[in-house]
């Protein structure tokens, strides 16, 4: 179990690998805390209360497994747990933030080619974001227990399932992103390299689920098939089924 004196310093050497300049002080600034707090507090020379640890693990966005562990490391009364522990829901929502931005997938995806590498320079470069959006999203997802830097670079865990079906801003900006994605596509990737096509069917919206069911088992396919040899480039596959005509009232 992860004590929030372990947490603090892993942190902290963690930044440190990615940039050697980085600084206690600048970790106490990112904190919100004095720097003299902080190095006492990663030195066991003074103790980290519920409290401070709140405000700390706001700042390092922690996923809900570390919440558990850092609680139960501070507290003998387990009863007190929920200060920092996060039901279900909350849950739901962390992963919902993890994937509100379309290239937490992708670096995921990124992982299964030959020669990746969890630089976020060399990820920056490949799927054309900034080296700090890069760098936070490895971290949030080495967090979340999703990817592993070392010593491979790599999806841990189980497959993040997202269900369209409830209701979130995060899911819906995740979508939308995707979609601009595929316009911004057409004009800057050649024919030979992508594939776009559309289909207007006229649907009954009470027969809605089977069609659902179908783009499930293709998209389950479509995964299948890309498991089955390695891939050089990361693709996104987008299936839409959307009404265009205004929907009756009844």
């Amino acid at each position: 179990m992860q004590t929030a004196q372990e947490l603090l310093k892993l942190e902290f050497e963690k930044r440190r690998e990615r940039n050697p300049n980085f600084s206690l002080r600048a970790f106490a600034r990112y904190l919100e805390v004095s720097p003299a707090q902080l190095s006492q507090m990663m030195a066991g020379k003074r103790s980290i209360t519920i409290k401070s640890m709140k405000k700390m693990g706001a700042r390092l966005d922690l996923s809900p497994t570390e919440k558990r562990e850092i609680a139960q490391s501070l507290l003998k009364d387990n009863t007190a747990l929920p200060v920092l522990e996060s039901n279900r829901q909350k849950l739901k929502e962390d992963q919902f933030k993890v994937i509100s931005d379309w290239y937490h997938f992708a670096i995921l995806s990124l992982t299964r080619l030959k020669g990746a590498k969890s630089d976020p320079r060399w990820i920056s470069r490949r799927l054309g974001i900034s080296v700090e959006e890069a760098h936070q999203a490895v971290l949030r997802m080495e967090r979340m227990g999703m990817l592993q830097t070392k010593p491979l670079f790599k999806q841990v865990g189980s497959v993040l399932d997202v269900d369209s079906d409830i209701p979130s801003e995060a899911i819906r900006k995740y979508h939308k992103q995707n979609l601009n994605l595929a316009i911004e596509k057409i004009e800057t990737v050649e024919n030979s390299l992508r594939q776009i096509q559309s289909l207007s069917i006229p649907v009954n919206p009470k027969k809605l689920d089977a069609y659902k069911k179908l783009i499930d088992n293709f998209l389950e396919n479509a995964s299948d098939l890309s498991s089955k040899s390695a891939g050089t480039e990361v693709y996104s596959l987008n299936v839409q089924l959307v009404p265009i005509t205004n929907i009756l009232e009844k």
